[in-house]
């Protein structure tokens, strides 16, 4: 009888790991197909009032959004805490430092100092990526005019400052056409 429970539970323990297994690698394949294709982004009629946003860097920096008045811009935001953002970071560090251009802003939100956030991005194989921080509330403004907004989300910002377009979730910035993509989009707005 106690040979039959050992062999109860072993079974049960092990189908209870292989459950947590295929649920991981399920969640693993769909975080993968969620990231959207920069090329499914297309310029609306304005979505939200001017975009003004104060932000951290490194050392003291403080910046606002928009950096060069009557340029468009794509802002990227983003959180260390996010699983999706973690996801996406080495993509578009990579996609930053060759395409150093390109005038993408990602800004951490909620994730604390400017400091910590750089502390992070070995871990996040995100090494390089330009180092801007923001507090959620600081964005809550221009993000409840938005249809349900989460992390990462990447905006495309007109020349008047405006949101145009929208991604809610990952992008696919490693696509060969991205660079591409981004400066037709860019153009689109200006």
């Amino acid at each position: 009888m106690i040979r039959n429970w050992k062999k109860i539970r072993t079974c049960a323990v092990l189908a209870g790991w292989l459950s947590v297994a295929a649920a991981g690698l399920w969640h693993n394949c769909v975080r993968a197909e969620a990231l959207q294709s920069l090329q499914e982004l297309e310029p609306e009629p304005a979505l939200s009032a001017p975009v003004t946003l104060a932000i951290a860097g490194l050392g003291g920096t403080k910046a606002s959004l928009p950096m060069k008045a009557g340029k468009p811009y794509m802002l990227h935001l983003w959180a260390t805490w996010c699983t999706p953002c973690r996801e996406e970071l080495p993509q578009l560090a990579a996609f930053l430092d060759r395409n150093p251009d390109l005038p993408v802003i990602p800004v951490a939100l909620d994730s604390g100092s400017p400091e910590r956030v750089q502390a992070a991005l070995p871990r996040l194989h995100a090494e390089g990526l330009p180092i801007w921080t923001a507090e959620r509330q600081a964005v809550d403004p221009f993000l409840k005019s938005l249809r349900e907004p989460g992390l990462p989300m990447t905006l495309l910002i007109d020349a008047q400052g405006q949101v145009r377009a929208i991604s809610d979730g990952g992008v696919e910035w490693k696509d060969a056409a991205a660079a591409s993509t981004v400066r037709s989009l860019l153009h689109q707005v200006e």
